[in-house]
């Protein structure tokens, strides 16, 4: 049985995500969470908009995934690889074995406290699609954007001033596009901008030894796999300041011929995009399932 993990990035968060962590966090996990989220991990946040906070989006999408994951791990094959699509790619390494999960959510908190601290103003992320990539490129620049993810060959993600985002989705619409989407991430991630964070960052991981991963942990920067966590930590701390290929990633995964795809939310935005690059893999999302062990038995069913 040849199965591959994705782990979402940030936007998918919800209020009731947040509450089924509470619940479900392994005794190790909880304490870093704490910390990490501060009298979020007490009470209920007043509305969703507090969960876009990149210190608080960050620790908890990871604690999130770590949480589900060590309850998935002795239910399933060992993975033959996985990918993590900006944020997830913390979650994809950890599970990988390059760093614990308590450890994970201090790294998680780290990484949005140096990416906040090196934005240099209100900033965002905009989503447009049915566009050529050619096109994209010129709205971008004419707006003093960035093209900062490539999720298909019609569907990229501007970063930059929040302030510039409104003209380049009225241009982007005015020209075609079939839709856009403001994503909730309130900094330029994937782009130049970030650059001094991702080389803190770095600086950072590179306090931890290296030595071999569990199995390969794919780069969202170009797919390329990291069979050590010397490699996963560098592909870490490029990614925060350079553009994302997840279309590149995606094709990586398929060449290592999974039987299942499983991802591992919140959401299930990366099963979805998938289904459009790649829609012979079979590809679902735990948050599709009733519960973790429904989505285990599904990843069983499909055992050769």
């Amino acid at each position: 049985m040849r199965l591959a993990l994705v782990f979402s990035g940030q936007g998918g968060q919800r209020p009731e995500h947040l509450a089924r962590l509470r619940r479900e966090a392994p005794a190790d996990l909880a304490p870093a969470l704490a910390r990490s989220l501060g009298g979020l991990w007490q009470a209920d946040p007043a509305d969703g908009d507090a969960l876009a906070a990149n210190a608080i989006a960050q620790p908890l999408i990871f604690g999130l995934q770590m949480s589900q994951w060590a309850r998935l791990r002795p239910l399933l094959p060992r993975p033959v690889c996985a990918a993590g699509y900006s944020l997830g790619e913390m979650a994809a390494a950890a599970a990988a074995g390059a760093f614990p999960a308590p450890a994970g959510v201090e790294l998680c908190a780290e990484r949005a406290a140096l990416m906040d601290a090196a934005t240099p103003g209100p900033s965002g992320m905009l989503a447009v699609l049915g566009l050529e990539a050619t096109t994209v490129a010129d709205i971008a620049g004419r707006a003093g954007l960035a093209v900062a993810i490539r999720n298909g060959p019609r569907h990229l993600v501007l970063a930059g001033p929040a302030d510039r985002l409104d003209g380049a989705e009225a241009e982007a619409l005015a020209r075609g596009a079939s839709r856009t989407v403001r994503l909730a991430v309130r900094t330029p991630s994937h782009t130049a901008v970030l650059a001094a964070a991702g080389e803190a960052f770095g600086r950072r991981l590179a306090e931890w030894p290296d030595g071999r991963l569990d199995f390969p942990v794919l780069s969202a920067i170009d797919g390329l796999p990291a069979r050590t966590r010397g490699a996963a930590f560098a592909a870490l701390a490029r990614q925060i300041g350079s553009a994302l290929d997840w279309e590149a990633c995606m094709a990586t995964l398929a060449e290592m011929q999974p039987d299942a795809v499983l991802e591992i939310g919140p959401g299930n935005a990366l099963c979805r995009l998938l289904a459009e690059l790649a829609p012979d893999l079979p590809a679902r999302a735990c948050d599709d399932f009733r519960s973790l062990e429904a989505a285990a038995a599904w990843v069983r069913s499909l055992e050769r």
